[in-house]
């Protein structure tokens, strides 16, 4: 089918012309204006009136017929031009046509446009020789400059057209695409599809814990609108803190800090955000149960490291993303919160890009996908924020993980035990606990010689 492009850009069939038509009225109306003003410039010319030497008045004349032809003079000075006779003066046939005109433009590109007016304004130089048997200059230069008028007016349009497209379409993306990759690509159009760099980066991933039985209990409707004020609540708090949101996976958002624009603070936004996120989730929950909904619990990980990001997919659709160990990591540390009992887990280049933040060790895991073992932490809290106490129990926490790597089996238990009747967290040290007695248990089935591997295959 033949297809032709819209003033704004927008391919329209044949088939679909009275809809752009319909669409094109109120621009048609603009230049009909800008047509209308120049013509009253000009009104000499383009102002018909009877010739009331000839008909006594205009309102008789008006109506007046003499041979089948009514005589017209072109406007306030009829000495300027030739009275002509005729049925329809050529004055009048290129303002009607002009008229017309403002209302098909608006469909056309420029080039087309531009070929309209100049087809227009030598069909009516045609029509005026033929119909006049004379040329009057004049009255073609006034034609021109009506017709420049009116393409110019045009062109403002169409500058204004696509200004209002380009700001629709850039608000659509931004729904899409992170805003920050939108802007950057706004400024730098060479750089779009160019390989993704290796760079380090913060990545963060929130997940929604027994999403499962909860989605079991809501019918779709209610559940997407729940979801959707879930998702509001996280990606507002990343776009806050400067995050990047690469994507929603079911009830899992994931998001990524270092890119598109650089930081050499990624980790402590990430964190912060993380931190944010928590709180935010809480006050959503307790608003979900006032009205009946389901509470939301969340478990985030945060993975500091190297990552590949740009844009990866195929022909049929690319995402800009962020690959690499980084990201795996940050998904298996997510999916041990739920483990230790933890909203909110990071790995050790975590807590040495983020030095003025106190972090509890939890331990040396071996998450899948990945060959070295991770020692993973809970951020605690900023150092301005701590207590007294808080720097003891974390000082005694130190070292009895301390114990623990290096085999001391009994020392490590007492002071876990002692951590949790300090801290009140039973059931967060039970678990250091009761595997210490399984590790006591085993060396004194062993004679004393089992070698202990401190990790845990988690996720």
């Amino acid at each position: 089918m033949y297809r032709i492009q819209a003033c704004a850009g927008a391919p329209l069939s044949v088939a679909n012309l009275r809809k752009n038509f319909a669409r094109s009225w109120s621009c048609g109306i603009f230049l009909l204006i800008v047509a209308l003003l120049a013509m009253a410039v000009l009104s000499d010319v383009f102002v018909l009136t009877v010739d009331p030497a000839t008909y006594g008045s205009a309102a008789s004349g008006a109506s007046s017929v003499a041979g089948g032809a009514v005589t017209f003079s072109y406007g306030f000075n009829p000495q300027r031009f030739s009275t002509l006779q005729g049925p329809l003066p050529d004055a009048l046939i290129a303002q009607a046509i002009m008229l017309a005109a403002c209302f098909v433009l608006p469909v056309l590109p420029v080039l087309a446009a531009s070929l309209v007016l100049a087809g227009v304004y030598a069909l009516l130089l045609v029509q005026h020789v033929v119909y006049a048997g004379t040329i009057d200059t004049d009255y073609l230069s006034d034609l021109f400059v009506c017709l420049v008028a009116l393409y110019l007016g045009y062109l403002i349009l169409r500058w204004l057209m696509l200004a209002v497209r380009k700001h629709r379409v850039d608000e659509f993306l931004r729904h899409h695409v992170p805003d920050q990759l939108v802007t950057h690509y706004m400024e730098n159009p060479d750089e779009i599809g160019v390989v993704g760099d290796s760079l380090e980066m913060t990545i963060l991933f929130c997940d929604i814990k027994r999403f499962t039985a909860i989605s079991e209990r809501l019918d779709p409707e209610t559940l997407s609108q729940w979801l959707n004020r879930y998702f509001d609540a996280v990606s507002g708090v990343v776009v806050r803190h400067g995050g990047t949101i690469d994507k929603y996976m079911g009830d899992s958002v994931m998001a990524f800090w270092g890119a598109p624009a650089a930081s050499d603070r990624h980790a402590a936004d990430a964190l912060m955000a993380s931190r944010e996120i928590l709180l935010e989730v809480e006050a959503l929950s307790n608003r979900l149960q006032q009205e009946q909904l389901p509470p939301i619990s969340v478990g985030i990980g945060v993975s500091t490291g190297n990552a590949n990001v740009g844009h990866l997919g195929s022909k049929y659709r690319m995402t800009y993303t962020v690959v690499g160990d980084a990201v795996n990591t940050a998904d298996r540390l997510q999916r041990c919160t739920g483990y230790y009992d933890r909203p909110l887990i990071v790995n050790d280049a975590v807590t040495e890009s983020v030095p003025d933040y106190l972090f509890r060790e939890l331990d040396t895991v071996h998450v899948k996908g990945r060959q070295r073992f991770v020692r993973i932490f809970e951020p605690v809290c900023h150092e301005q924020e701590a207590l007294p106490n808080t720097h003891r129990q974390l000082q005694m926490h130190r070292k009895a993980m301390q114990f623990y790597r290096r085999g001391m089996w009994a020392d490590a238990e007492a002071l876990f035990n002692k951590l949790s009747e300090d801290t009140g967290e039973i059931n967060f040290y039970r678990k250091y606990i009761d595997r210490l007695v399984d590790i006591q248990s085993s060396q004194l089935k062993d004679g004393g010689t089992h070698v202990v591997d401190f990790t845990q295959k988690i996720g």
